[in-house]
């Protein structure tokens, strides 16, 4: 698990694990906003389209707000 920040220390989101080795990103109120699958190297949303390839989920958080 690993906590995001913002300049100021104030928690952003959190990157958390989950099954098959991927990565889910998280917003401070637990609703996911996107998944790393690093079979295929891409960054997916909610919604299944892809966002880039690579593990883009720490630039996607303050994409949210």
């Amino acid at each position: 698990m690993e906590i995001l920040k913002d300049k100021n220390g104030k928690p952003e989101g959190i990157i958390r694990g989950i099954a098959g080795g991927q990565d889910r990103l998280y917003d401070t109120a637990g609703n996911a906003i996107a998944t790393h699958r690093p079979r295929v190297n891409f960054t997916h949303d909610n919604g299944g389209r892809r966002i880039g390839s690579g593990n883009r989920l720490a630039g996607m958080v303050r994409n949210k707000k």
